[in-house]
C-alpha cells in the first residue's frame, strides 16, 4: 500500500442527494414556508424534505423532523415537525 493510499484510507465523498429513512428523526434548517399547504421546506444538499404542520415562527431555525416517507428516485421526502432544537442559521 502506497503512502497516498494509506493517507486516503477510510475517506469517502458525501453525496449531494442523501437518503432519508422513514421513522428516523433528523435535524434540519427549514428555509422556506408554503402558507397554502402549511408546510416548511428543508433542503439537505439536493434532497427536499417537506415538513407537515410546520410552525412558521421556526423558519430558518434548526428543527427536529420525523421522516414519514422518502422517494430515493426523486430525492424528495415528507416529514412531521417535532420541535425547535436550535436558533437561526443566520447572524442577526
Amino acid at each position: 500500500m502506497s503512502l497516498f493510499e494509506k493517507y486516503l484510507k477510510g475517506w469517502s465523498f458525501r453525496t449531494n442527494t442523501p437518503s432519508l429513512e422513514p421513522g428516523a428523526t433528523v435535524r434540519v434548517f427549514v428555509t422556506e414556508y408554503d402558507p397554502a399547504s402549511g408546510e416548511g421546506i428543508a433542503f439537505i444538499g439536493d434532497t427536499e424534505l417537506r415538513v407537515e404542520d410546520f410552525d412558521p415562527e421556526a423558519l430558518d431555525g434548526l428543527v427536529a423532523v420525523r421522516v414519514l416517507e422518502f422517494d430515493p428516485e426523486r430525492s424528495v421526502g415528507r416529514g412531521e415537525f417535532r420541535e425547535v432544537v436550535g436558533e437561526t442559521a443566520y447572524e442577526v
